[in-house]
């Protein structure tokens, strides 16, 4: 929607303050306003801004744009506010960034990802040719070339992040490992669109949608498998919207995974001597409203021989952000490990040795702010735990 249409959104914002912090624990919710500290950094603000900027009173500046621009699009202010008003913060959000694409305010990071969308079908730069690199040590099918039942989709992340690797390796194994067929696209898959969606690019995120689900579709595998919440929540939220018939199951790789436990097919035969904790990605979370996969996950990591899990204060729909969404990492990586180094202290508050989640943005962010703060904790993605304990 534009701007002009959330008129009645902006003015139901009452200011008072909920979407600030998690409810009943009163622990911050936003990671822009707690950093910056200032009011409109927070939600509330960023409702003023729309406002000013709608009625004329304000115009898209360089002040204004760093302020929309520094959020993480985690939905925890939406999470909070939603117990008393109303549930659209981060639409409003979107709305104030498409309108600045719109008027041709562009931020320079944002259009280097957006370039390289139109060029290479990724937001990394990286030739398109390289995207299946992943997998060349590993015999899989060729999805775009014979029929399989699943379709395992890395996403840009784990295709262009040799660091990140076995993650997708660890789960094309453990499907492997249970009689599943799957293959990959190689290069000829494509970015999500869902980066671009959340930066205010609507044009490019509609293309890549319309163009995966018709692959997709084409191609009639039952099932499209990924390990990346943030292209999941693309996939089950944001693609529905198009119109287009969706004739495949979109499953985040925990899901999968919880499903061949329950059903019997995955067997550990390894005790993992560990005390974790779970991070749960906001895509994978509150991006998904009441069909945020929270237990899941959990079952996965207690069912494993040798598995202490043990909860952080902000858990579940209450979760603090790693800080990587809606291309902060990007464009304020600042902004972004600060955040990240917020939960990592809270984690190691827990007392757990290792971190553990289910998705790449968050993995990546997590561990350059390992380095980057120096933080005494392993960051894992439940694939790469699961593949050890088989």
């Amino acid at each position: 929607m534009s701007l002009s249409d959330l008129k009645e959104w902006l003015y139901g914002c009452t200011h008072c303050g909920t979407c600030k912090e998690v409810l009943n624990i009163f622990a911050p919710a936003c990671p822009s306003g707690e950093m910056y500290r200032l009011e409109s950094y927070y939600p509330s603000g960023k409702m003023l801004i729309a406002r000013g900027v709608t009625s004329g009173a304000l115009t898209l500046d360089d002040e204004v744009l760093e302020r929309i621009y520094a959020c993480t699009g985690c939905l925890s202010c939406e999470q909070q506010c939603g117990v008393y008003h109303h549930q659209h913060i981060f639409e409003v959000v979107q709305a104030l960034r498409t309108e600045a694409v719109t008027h041709g305010y562009l931020n320079p990071a944002y259009m280097i990802m957006v370039d390289s969308l139109k060029k290479d079908d990724n937001v990394f730069g990286k030739p398109k040719a390289e995207r299946g690199d992943w997998a060349k040590e590993i015999e899989i099918k060729d999805a775009s070339q014979e029929n399989v039942e699943i379709i395992y989709h890395a996403g840009c992340m784990l295709s262009f992040d040799p660091e990140l690797w076995n993650i997708p390796q660890s789960a094309i194994n453990i499907m492997k490992a249970t009689g599943a067929d799957v293959g990959i696209m190689g290069m000829e898959e494509s970015c999500c669109g869902g980066r671009a969606y959340e930066i205010g690019y609507i044009g490019e995120f509609t293309k890549y949608a319309e163009h995966c689900i018709e692959t997709f579709n084409s191609l009639g595998a039952s099932t499209v498998l990924t390990s990346c919440s943030d292209g999941y929540s693309t996939f089950k939220k944001l693609y529905p919207n198009t119109g287009i018939e969706m004739k495949f199951e979109p499953l985040h790789m925990v899901e999968y995974i919880d499903r061949l436990i329950s059903d019997g097919k995955l067997k550990f035969t390894k005790k993992l001597p560990m005390k974790v904790t779970y991070h749960d990605p906001c895509h994978l979370g509150r991006h998904l409203g009441d069909g945020g996969v929270y237990d899941a996950p959990r079952k996965i990591l207690q069912s494993i021989p040798g598995i202490e899990l043990v909860e952080m204060v902000r858990s579940r729909e209450n979760a603090w952000c790693c800080g990587a969404g809606a291309g902060v990492s990007q464009a304020n990586p600042e902004l972004a490990l600060w955040t990240a180094n917020e939960r990592l202290k809270e984690a190691r508050a827990t007392g757990a040795s290792a971190l553990v989640t289910a998705c790449p943005w968050c993995v990546r962010n997590f561990r350059d702010t390992v380095k980057e703060y120096g933080e005494d904790i392993k960051i894992y993605d439940i694939s790469e735990i699961v593949k050890k304990a088989l």
